[in-house]
């Protein structure tokens, strides 16, 4: 387990083999589905990640998730229009929080 803050909130990155990632998203989503690569679950602030993937596809995904720890810390959550300069903002914005966690991850 790892831990890292954003607004003052402390949350956790975990990996999870397939089929209990599968459950949790299937559990948090009510939706089935085949494979999960990644999950971020806002209200109890973890972050799962498939641990049957190389390193590769694991930081991908954990940039990923970590963008919707940042939209939700940051309450961009209830922006209705989105459109290309949102998405820039949200990018250019969240960029050195996203590499400043994923850098301090792959040292775990």
């Amino acid at each position: 387990m790892f831990k890292f803050k954003i607004n003052n909130d402390i949350w956790q990155i975990e990996e999870k083999d397939k089929e209990e990632l599968k459950e949790i998203y299937e559990k948090e989503t009510q939706e089935k589905t085949y494979f999960v690569l990644g999950v971020t679950i806002k209200s109890k602030h973890i972050i799962y990640i498939n641990n049957d993937m190389c390193e590769e596809q694991k930081i991908k995904t954990l940039k990923h998730e970590l963008t919707h720890c940042y939209i939700w810390e940051y309450g961009l959550y209830n922006v209705m229009d989105i459109n290309e300069e949102v998405i820039c903002d949200i990018v250019a914005c969240s960029n050195d929080f996203i590499n400043k966690v994923v850098e301090q991850y792959k040292k775990r």
